[in-house]
């Protein structure tokens, strides 16, 4: 059969993975919102590394986050390594126990989105809670399609197309997971900790004591300026990814829920506020990087870099004031 879209809703995740896990969750029968993963997984803590295709990328760890939120909340979750020998059996056993799982793909084979098909190929999760009683497809659902304008959806996949997303191998410095089924064992509803006192101020704690947080924008301006400096990688496509990441897929929307997070903890007025300046700038940071795109300027490039040391210093006293 042809993959296709069944359905598709405006609705989207800020990350894939605890937007999959979001949406796992639901559909066995406990709501949860996915700024609670970020809160209870330290998902407000961000690194830098290169991306799969070697690109500067400034991203919190993902699968590390995910598993730490989906745990702290009390649900019960295995990483079940897939069976490539078997895999249409593995799976549907799996579907038919726990009502569905959540796995890492290689997007360049999903053929649902036509988004997919034109844009470079990076590693995705997505849920899968139904597989065909013959294995020729399965029913997917994508919690964050990036296109022109994002959207989740529901579709099916062609079963030779998925054995092929999971099994073309990519990786990046924040991202090594591929190989596995996440399958929720359990939904209880023990309470993760206060999220001001407890959560929060822990991540304040590993801001503070952990040098690939601590430095994380230090290091994304050094990896992005050696990028720029490179005659082996696009600077305009690595421009374009540092307004992507800054923009789009990263920092403003993981720094909206963390707003939202601090709205419901009480934090003070000052922790707002400085959370508020750094959506700022990130945006700020993002149209410089539209310049540089466009022009290569070297005034733009040393803006750029002031950008980055505003950022470093606000960041650093937004984690002082939530210590």
């Amino acid at each position: 059969m042809n993959s296709h879209i069944t359905e598709q809703y405006p609705e989207f995740a800020v990350n894939c993975f605890t937007g999959s896990f979001s949406a796992l969750a639901g559909t066995l029968g406990r709501d949860i919102a996915e700024q609670s993963l970020f809160e209870q997984g330290d998902a407000y803590l961000f690194q830098a590394g290169l991306d799969e295709s070697g690109y500067p990328e400034y991203i919190f760890p993902v699968e590390e986050a995910g598993v730490l939120g989906m745990r702290r909340m009390g649900f019960g979750l295995q990483a079940i390594p897939i069976a490539y020998g078997d895999v249409g059996a593995q799976l549907k056993d799996l579907v038919d126990r726990f009502g569905g799982v959540v796995v890492w793909v290689n997007t360049s084979h999903l053929g649902y989105a036509e988004v997919y098909g034109r844009t470079s190929s990076y590693l995705h999760s997505i849920v899968i809670d139904e597989v065909a009683e013959d294995l020729s497809d399965l029913r997917v659902f994508d919690c964050m399609v990036v296109d022109t304008e994002r959207f989740s959806c529901r579709a099916r996949l062609d079963f030779a197309e998925f054995e092929k997303a999971i099994s073309d191998r990519i990786q990046s410095d924040a991202h090594d997971c591929m190989g596995f089924f996440y399958v929720v064992t359990g939904t209880g509803e023990r309470e993760g900790p206060d999220v001001l006192e407890s959560s929060l101020r822990e991540q304040a704690r590993r801001f503070a004591t952990e040098d690939r947080f601590r430095d994380a924008i230090k290091d994304y301006q050094r990896l992005c300026v050696e990028c720029f400096d490179d005659p082996g990688r696009s600077t305009e496509f690595g421009a374009r990814r540092l307004f992507i990441h800054s923009t789009v897929l990263y920092c403003v929307p993981s720094l909206t829920l963390m707003g939202r997070s601090l709205e419901a903890a009480g934090a003070s007025d000052e922790a707002k506020e400085l959370c508020e300046e750094a959506i700022r700038h990130w945006r700020a940071l993002g149209v410089l990087a539209l310049r540089y795109e466009a022009t290569g300027s070297g005034a733009v490039m040393e803006r750029l870099n002031q950008r980055f040391a505003v950022l470093d210093d606000v960041t650093a006293r937004l984690w002082g004031e939530l210590a």
